[in-house]
């Protein structure tokens, strides 16, 4: 059984840096049970009404971001598709009555290519790209990832890729790795015990519940916090969360890894 994870993209930049955040990533593959038989993945910048499931022969690598460096607008990551593993997804959404639509056109943005360069550098496993819908409610992504929770079982690791904290209006980019405003602590501390507790009430709740959540996930930018309750419902068979990694860069921008349910 394959855990499934939530993970930080962080700024694009994140893609070509090496730090304590990039070394947990880089360990994720010796977590797991065995090699993936293909990954399925959540991206925060792939927002769409109806569930999208990607894939292709090769994936187009997008570069859909301004204003960085050039060696991030040279990166290519040449991930194969993988049309079995999409159509079982696909089915697996049906038969939860989720409306779902395949897509063969769409390459990885970087909310894919970030995170999975720092895991699979190679490119070698196969890739399912999913779009996120920010307009439903917690309790509707988290019954999108517990549909897919079948997957799991079968040599799939599924990803949400996103961000707990990301709110560009408060973010100090003169600032890397110091002066975290206390606020961004404070709500990314109020998450981990209700994960932990796996209380998706309060977590649904969230907005009125927890501690700055106008701050920490600002109603124009909920796709990226959305990606994590996908990949929660995903191990609603099991109810464990981890928290592998988190700190915080430009005083507020998160970056954080949870594991949910076990690998076995």
């Amino acid at each position: 059984m394959m855990p499934s994870f939530f993970i930080a993209h962080g700024a694009p930049l994140l893609a070509i840096e090496n730090n304590a955040y990039t070394e947990a990533l880089n360990q994720l593959p010796g977590l797991l049970p065995r090699k993936p038989r293909a990954i399925v993945i959540f991206s925060a910048h792939w927002e769409a009404y109806d569930q999208m499931v990607g894939t292709m022969d090769t994936f187009p690598t997008i570069h859909d971001f301004g204003g960085f460096p050039q060696a991030l607008y040279e990166i290519e990551y040449p991930a194969k598709g993988e049309r079995e593993v999409a159509d079982e997804t696909i089915r697996l959404l049906q038969e939860a009555g989720i409306p779902v639509a395949l897509n063969t056109t769409r390459g990885l943005d970087h909310g894919h290519w970030v995170v999975l360069r720092h895991i699979y550098p190679d490119a070698d496993i196969p890739v399912v790209a999913l779009s996120v819908n920010p307009n439903l409610t917690v309790k509707e992504q988290y019954q999108i990832g517990k549909a897919l929770s079948p997957l799991r079982a079968k040599d799939v690791l599924i990803l949400g890729s996103g961000g707990t904290v990301h709110n560009f209006s408060y973010m100090d980019l003169r600032e890397s790795d110091s002066n975290t405003f206390e606020w961004a602590e404070q709500f990314e501390d109020w998450l981990q015990t209700t994960l932990t507790d796996w209380n998706v009430e309060d977590l649904a709740n969230y907005r009125e519940l927890a501690p700055h959540a106008e701050k920490a996930v600002p109603a124009y930018g909920t796709e990226h916090f959305v990606s994590l309750v996908y990949v929660m419902g995903a191990a609603d068979d099991e109810r464990t969360a981890k928290r592998l990694h988190m700190s915080i860069r430009y005083g507020s921008l998160s970056h954080t890894l949870w594991q949910f349910g076990d690998a076995k």
